[in-house]
């Protein structure tokens, strides 16, 4: 088998896929196995599409096999997989792709709005089936934006794109499955639920402050202090 995938290798339906990167034959069990293992994990929390179909029988008997004696009956059935194919998508179980902002809750002389803000945006992308569907107003809280965010120690954060997370009226969120980290800022904010949901909450910022100091914990004797340079990208987890 030789080349790569030329078609069904963009996401279609949901926001992130699986992709194969060998060329293979996926049978029919290997693909169910595959879709079983991801729904045991996600459970009720996103929706799963499953991009490949097992189209191809193959028998015992060789290819040498006299046409006279016949094959046979398939034995089973596979998926001709090369590099590049979606295998799998998945999306969280609220259904918005992308917003619109339409106002700023709170602050209705602002242009801008930060993350931790509550804003009131319109949906223009959804997937469909899900339960919010395009063009409907709702509510969402701002958790990543590519302007940078200022803190009180000097740390510049930001971010490569701008997300939002779909609240109701109490501010809980209305999926159950966040796969993108967020600013620690929204803890300090009382989002609570939204900081359990996440994954991981870590921050890549920019240094403006006079240079720090790292102490390497390998010197055993006494202390031994690193000087680093300023505007050095460090990463912060929380």
């Amino acid at each position: 088998m030789k080349g790569i995938s030329y078609r069904g290798n963009n996401i279609c339906f949901g926001r992130y896929a699986l992709q194969a990167l060998e060329p293979a034959w996926i049978t029919s069990r290997q693909i169910e196995a595959g879709r079983r293992a991801m729904s045991r994990n996600v459970r009720r929390g996103g929706q799963i599409w499953v991009r490949i179909f097992p189209d191809k029988p193959v028998t015992v008997r060789p290819t040498e096999t006299r046409m006279g004696s016949g094959k046979g009956s398939p034995e089973y059935w596979v998926s001709v997989v090369k590099p590049g194919k979606i295998l799998y998508e998945m999306a969280d179980n609220s259904g918005a792709r992308e917003l619109m902002c339409i106002r700023i809750l709170g602050a209705s002389n602002r242009r801008y709005a930060y993350i931790g803000d509550i804003v009131v945006a319109v949906i223009k992308e959804a997937v469909p089936n899900m339960t919010l569907e395009r063009s409907e107003v709702i509510r969402a809280v701002i958790v990543r934006t590519c302007k940078e965010l200022k803190r009180s120690n000097g740390i510049l954060i930001q971010y490569d794109d701008n997300a939002a997370v779909v609240i109701d009226q109490e501010g809980n969120p209305k999926g159950t499955r966040i796969f993108c980290a967020i600013a620690r800022e929204l803890r300090q904010l009382n989002f609570t639920k939204i900081v359990s949901l996440a994954p991981e909450m870590y921050v890549v910022g920019l240094f403006l402050g006079p240079p720090p100091v790292l102490v390497d914990s390998r010197v055993h004797e006494g202390v031994h202090h690193l000087p680093l340079k300023p505007q050095q990208e460090m990463l912060f987890e929380q």
